[in-house]
């Protein structure tokens, strides 16, 4: 992705107010990432949910949220099954949904990153929640929605961002950790094009937002996963490893581990792989 040049009228935005009675909006995102620069395909999690009430805001896949709800009503706190019905609506949402999850506490300029693979559990915590410092373009467009859009950049957390957002959804958030912009956020990529956010719609909610149910999740987990808390920098560094290395995400869930074997269509024996290639959303360069 090329970035456009500088605009004619450029606004450094120093503060943004999130107003507490704002109306709560459940939007909906199609997010894409590669696993290393190289790819030419993304991986796609279509059902990547924003949920924003003006105090808080919560980022999380829809499909991980259901089935994660419906498995604790299926299951008792030894993982036995108690609920068939429960159980069986598990499979009607959609498999290897991330179960990652992003939660910002804006009245307490607060945020947390939460990590699950397998059994483990990986919580950073950042005490200052920092808003992207948006340069704001006179460029503008008709989005796929039909919303008139306008383009911001940022350099955040070690990428630069170019967004597409609408003033007319006067809401300052957007998916992931991308906030602040003057309206809802309805695209989003790094410059590199390793990631990119593409919102599909957006519900105006009269109930509570999902904010606090997840919440509650992961910390009911406590005492019963493998279960870290780190600031969000150290946080960062061990979930990036887990990611890469599956016997070190084995040894933080206290599983023993061995070679593992697999037999391929010709009936030879192959070693599974247990490297992986991962690219964070927060550049590792951005901690150096």
């Amino acid at each position: 992705m090329k970035l456009r040049g500088p605009a004619l009228c450029v606004i450094a935005l120093i503060s943004m107010q999130v107003y507490a009675d704002a109306q709560a909006i459940r939007a909906a995102y199609k997010f894409f990432r590669k696993a290393q620069v190289t790819d030419s395909l993304y991986r796609i999690e279509p059902d990547m949910m924003l949920d924003y009430d003006g105090r808080t805001a919560a980022f999380y896949s829809d499909a991980a949220y259901h089935r994660d709800s419906l498995l604790i009503l299926a299951s008792d706190n030894n993982g036995n099954i108690q609920n068939h019905d429960a159980y069986g609506q598990i499979f009607d949402y959609r498999p290897g949904a991330t179960k990652d999850a992003v939660l910002i506490d804006f009245s307490n300029h607060s945020f947390e990153i939460k990590y699950h693979d397998a059994t483990v559990y990986i919580i950073g915590q950042g005490a200052n929640l920092d808003m992207p410092q948006w340069e704001l373009h006179d460029t503008t467009r008709t989005s796929a929605l039909g919303y008139e859009v306008k383009m911001a950049t940022a350099q955040f957390m070690g990428r630069l961002w170019e967004i597409w957002y609408t003033e007319e959804i006067p809401v300052p958030a957007g998916p992931w950790m991308l906030w602040g912009a003057p309206g809802l956020i309805t695209y989003a990529a790094d410059s590199q094009m390793n990631f990119a956010f593409k919102l599909l719609n957006v519900d105006m909610l009269d109930s509570p937002t999902r904010y606090d149910n997840i919440k509650k999740y992961y910390n009911s987990q406590k005492g019963r996963k493998s279960f870290y808390i780190f600031d969000i920098k150290n946080a960062e560094k061990v979930h990036n490893k887990a990611r890469r290395d599956l016997n070190y995400l084995y040894e933080l869930a206290g599983i023993g581990a061995s070679d593992s074997y697999s037999v391929n269509k010709d009936g030879k024996t192959e070693i599974i792989p247990t490297k992986y290639h991962y690219i964070p959303l927060i550049a590792e360069e951005y901690w150096k």
